[in-house]
């Protein structure tokens, strides 16, 4: 597929990869874990045991705080399955609803957003909904506080308006209400009735946000600056450590000796959050330093001005059958350069990585290598090189760029 020849349809990244719906890719298949709630340290080794044992050992934590093991075999795949259910881990079913990983544990929360999540997601049950809507449809409810979901790509977010509830669709502001759930409702079953792969950004488009907010009495944006997960956060009674992945993975003997460091130290929880980190907690001021140490001798990420956490890399070529270059090599080569300057290096077009814009995108093509400036995977690259000569290319303009 050339750049010019793509079409919209190439550019849609399909369903969700679930644990009893694994999807196929080029390490084999990959199974997606909605949490309920957080791992314990000893789930957390036991979910890395059997990523080893059923898989390829990796496992990753999405953009979105969604923990994935990958390169499954249809055997492991149905292994894996047993086993979370073993561990006591129970997954979430039905639409897609979103909360932040310190939901219900951050004191400077303006309320605990996971009632309101589970009435939400019992109404959408009853009226049938996520079986109507686009696999990827979500929707946010952001109690506030230090990693709320202010910034994150969600179709619907409900989040503190004053004593009320602000209503947004698609990152527009429609207004506010005290009855958040109905409210909710209402705009999914307007975008199932607008088509099951319609996503709120096209029925938004369609209908405009006067005619989506009819009902909701006005309300001011949320700043939209979304909440950094690495490094330290105040708990009522201790820390939350927010550790990094770099883009994303972990391995299973690593996050194994995570688990029991953690356990040792007094953590009770282990929560994979938005952004690609693990937050582990509650801990005392000691088991705090001395699980950033294990952590940073591990290669994880401790520091939140770390560069890698300006880079994002999908898998790329070979564990990702439609990347057309290996990925997080050049990833890598590259953070130390990137001057502040977010880049995303993209295997294909689809942008699985980070669908946004970022100040510099390297995206595969059947041509070569795209470098595009302030955009995303689909938009036109200002120059197309050999992939035998990306990471030079690349290099030269991280160098002389003052951006």
């Amino acid at each position: 597929m050339s750049f010019a020849a793509t079409s919209a349809e190439a550019l849609r990244r399909g369903a969700c990869p679930s644990l009893p719906a694994p999807m196929e890719t080029g390490d084999g298949m990959l199974a997606r874990l909605a949490l309920t709630e957080a791992l314990t340290p000893a789930q957390a080794a036991g979910l890395a045991a059997l990523a080893r044992e059923c898989g390829n050992g990796i496992l990753e934590v999405t953009a979105r705080g969604k923990l994935q093991v990958r390169g499954l075999g249809a055997a492991g795949a149905t292994r894996l399955a047993e086993g979370v259910g073993a561990l006591g881990i129970v997954m979430r079913e039905g639409l897609g609803i979103e909360t932040s990983a310190l939901a219900g544990r951050d004191p400077a929360g303006v309320f605990d957003p996971r009632p309101l999540a589970a009435a939400l997601a019992q109404a959408a049950a009853a009226a049938g909904l996520a079986t109507r809507l686009a696999p990827k449809v979500s929707v946010g409810i952001d109690g506030g506080g230090v990693l709320g979901l202010a910034g994150r790509d969600l179709d619907i977010a409900v989040s503190p308006a004053g004593a009320e509830f602000r209503i947004e669709a698609a990152g527009l502001t429609l207004g506010r209400t005290p009855a958040p759930v109905p409210a909710v409702l209402a705009l999914l079953e307007r975008l199932a009735a607008f088509g099951p792969r319609a996503r709120m950004r096209d029925l938004a488009a369609a209908e405009g946000v006067g005619a989506l907010g009819e009902g909701l009495q006005p309300a001011e944006p949320r700043d939209a600056a979304p909440g950094e997960p690495v490094g330290r956060h105040k708990l009522a009674a201790g820390w939350a450590l927010g550790i990094g992945l770099p883009f994303g993975q972990i391995e299973a003997n690593v996050l194994e000796g995570l688990a029991g460091t953690a356990g040792r130290l007094g953590a009770t929880f282990i929560e994979p959050a938005g952004g690609r980190a693990l937050l582990i907690g509650a801990l005392d001021d000691d088991a705090a330093a001395g699980l950033t140490e294990w952590t940073r001798t591990a290669g994880l990420i401790v520091d939140a001005g770390d560069p890698l956490r300006r880079v994002e890399a999908c898998p790329g070529a070979p564990a990702c059958g439609a990347a057309r270059f290996a990925t997080r090599g050049l990833a890598r080569e590259l953070a130390g350069l990137a001057k502040g300057r977010s880049v995303h290096v993209s295997g294909c077009v689809k942008g699985c990585a980070h669908p946004g814009r970022a100040g510099l995108t390297i995206v595969g093509l059947d041509e070569g290598g795209g470098i595009v400036i302030e955009g995303t995977p689909r938009d036109v690259p200002v120059r197309i090189v050999r992939f035998d000569e990306l990471a030079s290319a690349v290099r030269g303009f991280l160098e002389n760029s003052r951006g």
